[in-house]
């Protein structure tokens, strides 16, 4: 159906431009008529879609307004030049003189002021206008299509044509008319670059147009939410394309038809909350939970409808958690695989082996180790190998800092919970890492206090921040680590028993380097490209390596390594290493070398536990496991409890040794005593 559109102007010649105007831009979709001041006549009860004014430079503008109906669709013009009427004047020398013909004082003004705000300045121009009698003899009248009233006896006359629409003006009558693609048009974009103002951009123009129907549809499908209006009568007036694609209906079907009919799983909401106040429900629909809020429409205490905001409950928490990352304003993700772990030794490989197949749980894991040993490595790799790998993961170490700061850190806080508090409040660790991981490094740090907060995120999945009173739901999975005996701490009463069985649901202990064999040369080979050094080691360097008992672990292995770089050695040999490594190497050495003992990992250990038990038994003492670990520290390779446990039971396979119960000890057998030289 053709939109009819009613055009206002002085002159009846303007307005034929206009309406051609008009054609040439929309074509057959509209049908215009014009009505011109000169002409006279009363304009009462023009029906049209839209009323076009432009009268705005004369004294009839108020007149013509006076005959568009109330709440009538109305554009009110605004018109410019088009680029070669500007071009032909521009070529006139500077100074030149012209009179500046039009219909009126006031519109002849206005177009002498919009070519000057063009830049034509090289013509000095004079208003003329019908009735004037008096006038300077220029020989040169411009005029904007207004021919027939340029004086008689001026030699030349240019006829620059009359002024068009500007693209606003274009632009709000497509807006107003329904006709949203001839924004995107070629049509369109062709007509703006042949004006003067082509700077507007069409999207400038058009934030300054959308009548409030455009807005609200606009912001219909703007929002992140399905939108459903239902009015008084149970009609479905509004339904973006979200709140269709979620109830997997078509939008052009859907409005105009009764709620309860093609929505009856909102029938009761809508009964329900008609004369309340806003509410939101939890609504399952094939299987999907939904949020449902009600937003009724009260106008004078009268219930005028109801909105219904509808949003996935999977994607609430995935905005949720966006939200969360924006608040803390930090970018806690994983760093590392299994893949960034090196080692091929049977210790490590059987801990990676572990710690992958424990990733696939979602149960508590505590990673034992010493210092150094990569337990926060295998933290990050748990972490990607998990369902939760594209969840956040926060590493927090519970030594480093001080109790109250580790509790504000961890659950968070309310406004004004404490003196020098962030006004507004922070939301905690916990809270940031909702369905993700929390590493808790050095967790034998945390206080008793502390434990018993964590015990309930553990249990009920919930926290309380600071200052406040309300319970938030939390999913976070905890990886805790130490390189204490946990254990040895609870029987002393320093950790709490229930929580260490909850955090050693997967328990996974880490092989300190010593134990790892030639783990340390792949290492070695790391560090060394990260950190650009190129020296190889000698066949004594080498074997001092592998027999130093590294107390500080892969860290240590790092300083050992930059400290070689800067010796700038091709090849580093025994006497090149520090101090330690060869003292260390010594140790080793007069243990295992007096007694012939073979160079292989396995039966350094032997011997060295057996050498530890023939000196006890010389000196009349009973050598239990945890006498045997502390020796073995004083000859410079460490062993403990649990490896030496491994060690006795071997050797008790081989008759080298007798276990006995109770104060009586471990003793050596004859076997055991000649084993290898030993009497």
């Amino acid at each position: 159906m053709k939109k009819e559109i009613a055009v206002f102007t002085i002159s009846e010649q303007v307005g034929s431009f206009y309406k051609e105007q008009l054609y040439d831009l929309f074509g057959e979709r509209i049908c215009v008529s014009t009505f011109s001041v000169e002409k006279g006549g009363s304009y009462n009860n023009i029906a049209a879609d839209l009323y076009l004014v432009a009268t705005t430079s004369s004294d009839t503008f108020d007149y013509v307004m006076s005959f568009i109906p109330e709440g009538a669709k109305v554009v009110v013009s605004n018109i410019t030049f088009r680029k070669e009427s500007l071009m032909e004047l521009a070529v006139f020398p500077k100074g030149t003189k012209a009179l500046l013909v039009n219909l009126s004082v006031n519109m002849a003004i206005e177009t002498i002021s919009d070519l000057n705000r063009f830049g034509i300045t090289n013509i000095e121009f004079y208003p003329c206008y019908p009735g004037m009698k008096k006038f300077p003899d220029t020989g040169l009248a411009i005029t904007p299509g207004e021919r027939r009233y340029v004086p008689k006896g001026i030699n030349r006359i240019i006829d620059i044509g009359h002024r068009v629409f500007t693209a606003n003006t274009v632009l709000e009558i497509a807006l107003k008319l329904d006709f949203t693609e001839f924004i995107e048009s070629e049509k369109y974009r062709d007509y703006i670059q042949s004006l003067a103002e082509v700077d507007y951009s069409t999207n400038t123009l058009a934030s300054k147009s959308y009548s409030m129907e455009n807005k609200f549809e606009i912001l219909l499908e703007a929002v992140d939410e399905g939108i459903i209006g239902v009015d008084g009568e149970g009609t479905i007036f509004a339904f973006n394309r979200l709140a269709g694609r979620i109830l997997m209906m078509e939008q052009s079907w859907a409005v105009g038809r009764k709620a309860d009919e093609i929505l009856p799983f909102f029938k009761d909401i809508i009964l329900k909350r008609a004369c309340a106040e806003p509410e939101t429900n939890l609504v399952k629909i094939k299987g999907v939970y939904l949020n449902v809020t009600t937003a009724p429409i009260i106008r004078d205490k009268q219930y005028m409808g109801i909105f219904l905001l509808i949003q996935r409950f999977s994607d609430e928490e995935n905005k949720q958690h966006k939200m969360r990352t924006q608040m803390m304003g930090r970018g806690c993700n994983a760093k590392y695989t299994f893949d960034d772990i090196i080692g091929e030794s049977p210790e490590m490989l059987k801990a990676k082996n572990i710690a992958g197949r424990m990733a696939q749980a979602d149960g508590a894991i505590l990673l034992t180790g010493e210092s150094g040993t990569g337990k926060e490595l295998f933290a990050h790799a748990i972490h990607m190998s998990s369902a939760r790998r594209n969840m956040p993961f926060v590493a927090v170490n519970c030594a480093a800092l001080p109790d109250s700061l580790l509790e504000s850190e961890l659950f968070g806080y309310g406004d004004g919970a404490f003196t020098g508090a962030k006004k507004g409040g922070r939301i905690g660790l916990f809270e940031y890492a909702h369905m993700g991981t929390v590493f808790l490094d050095e967790i034998e740090g945390m206080s008793p206090n502390l434990q018993v907060k964590l015990l309930r995120v553990l249990q009920e999945k919930e926290v309380m921040r600071i200052g406040e009173n309300k319970i938030i739901n939390i999913d976070v999975r905890i990886i805790a680590a130490s390189n204490e005996n946990i254990r040895k701490m609870v029987d002393m009463g320093m950790f709490r028993k229930d929580l260490y069985y909850r955090i050693n649901t997967f328990p996974i202990d880490i092989p300190p380097l010593r134990e790892r064999g030639n783990d340390v040369f792949m290492i070695m080979e790391e560090i060394k490209r990260k950190c650009g050094a190129h020296f190889k080691l000698s066949e004594e360097a080498a074997e001092a390596f592998l027999q130093y008992s590294w107390d500080g672990n892969v860290r240590e292995l790092q300083n050992i390594v930059e400290y070689l770089k800067f010796t700038d050695l091709d090849t580093v040999g025994y006497s090149d290493l520090p101090e330690a490594l060869k003292e260390g190497r010594h140790r080793n050495l007069r243990t295992v070398s007096v007694h012939g003992t073979e160079n292989k990992k396995g039966e350094i250990k032997k011997d060295l536990v057996l050498e530890i038990l023939l000196e006890s038994e010389r000196k009349g003492v009973h050598a239990g496991r945890k006498t045997i670990a502390a020796a073995s520290y004083e000859k410079g390779f460490p062993l403990s409890e649990q490896q030496v446990r491994g060690i006795m039971k071997e050797l008790e396979n081989e008759g080298l040794i007798i276990i006995a119960k109770g104060r009586a000890g471990t003793k050596l057998t004859e076997k055991g005593k000649k084993y290898k030289g030993y009497i």
